[in-house]
């Protein structure tokens, strides 16, 4: 069930939700498993919906790299208040049947948890004809081009 029946709040949340590809197919995500959701959702003294959750699962997403595939874990808490007033959150109700729409809420808040470029490099050398992206060796290699210079600034020390 996506819908959270406004008119029975409070509501607990202890559930997995799996979300449709047509969500993420048009992102850089390739895949999400399903996600763990666990909170409450209820009205608070304003009258607004209190939502308080926590989020927890993996996306999968390609390495900015070598495109490989890196699972990013994503364990997010959630503590919002929604007013039937507010134009933003008149994607996630319905007031005509007074819902709220769990899948589109959840996939606000776990998109912006998403990095714009991921990578699982650290300390790789990538190497090709005439340059070089990442050294991380130990040497401390002086381009023989640059070697006078450098003389130059030991003198100076």
């Amino acid at each position: 069930m996506n819908y959270i029946n406004l008119n029975l709040l409070p509501v607990e949340l202890d559930e997995d939700i799996t979300f449709p590809e047509e969500f993420y197919k048009n992102t850089d995500i390739t895949q999400m498993d399903n996600f763990h959701v666990t909170g409450v959702v209820k009205y608070n003294l304003s009258d607004e919906v209190e939502i308080n959750l926590h989020v927890t699962g993996n996306i999968h997403l390609k390495d900015a790299i070598t495109l490989e595939d890196i699972t990013y874990p994503i364990d997010i808490n959630i503590a919002e208040n929604l007013s039937e007033l507010e134009g933003e959150s008149e994607k996630f109700f319905e007031k005509s049947k007074n819902t709220l729409d769990k899948l589109e809420f959840l996939w606000e808040n776990i998109v912006l948890e998403v990095p714009i470029s991921l990578t699982n490099n650290s300390g790789t050398t990538l190497r090709g004809e005439g340059w070089e992206l990442n050294n991380d060796s130990d040497e401390d290699e002086i381009d023989p081009r640059l070697a006078k210079l450098n003389d130059l600034f030991k003198g100076g020390e």
